[in-house]
């Protein structure tokens, strides 16, 4: 809440809410199972190779998969959970299936899509019209079709009309006001 000039605490219009996205380290680990298998398959690709500069092409992208799987996650790493890096890996991956298969290259892309689409913010905005929920796409839920939305100790509670309940951690640096919040929410659920 925050108080106007007579004193008195006015409830904030709207409301933004950063969901934790608790599967980031199954992303992790699904990225180096990817680029692993690709390693693998570079190398066994190279001891098959009929001229020596495939193989020396082939063993230095499967070297270089490694090498960007290393460097990306030292990126995110270092720019932590406030900035999404773009997956090195699988634009490196797709670089190099360029020259081998079409097909690889189209499932490198697709993976590439869904990475990013994973590892993107979850910000759930509340505001008069209703809750704007982070799904894929995003989800845009009316007042009328709630029949509570309460936010307690870190865990935001959606209770749809239909008996369906939706809950999810915030992020430790949203610092919203529960009880104003729990207000607006009940003033706009009347």
């Amino acid at each position: 809440m925050q108080p106007d000039d007579t004193g008195k605490y006015l409830i904030m219009d709207s409301f933004d809410i950063a969901l934790k996205n608790d599967k980031i380290n199954s992303y992790n680990k699904s990225c180096y199972l990817i680029a692993g298998i690709n390693f693998i398959f570079f190398i066994v690709y190279a001891f098959y190779a009929r001229h020596g500069y495939e193989r020396i092409e082939l063993i230095t992208f499967s070297l270089l998969i490694i090498g960007f799987s290393f460097a990306d996650d030292f990126i995110r790493k270092k720019n932590g959970a406030k900035k999404n890096s773009f997956n090195l890996t699988y634009c490196w991956l797709i670089i190099c299936w360029l020259n081998i298969s079409i097909w690889m290259v189209l499932i490198h892309v697709l993976l590439l899509v869904f990475d990013t689409i994973s590892r993107r913010k979850l910000n759930v905005s509340i505001n008069k019209e209703g809750i704007i929920y982070p799904s894929f796409p995003k989800k845009n839920i009316g007042w009328d079709a709630l029949q509570n939305v309460v936010l307690k100790d870190g865990l935001l509670t959606i209770d749809f009309k239909d008996n369906h309940l939706v809950q999810d951690e915030i992020e430790i640096t949203s610092s919203i006001d529960e009880t104003a919040f729990n207000r607006y929410c009940e003033q706009q659920l009347k």
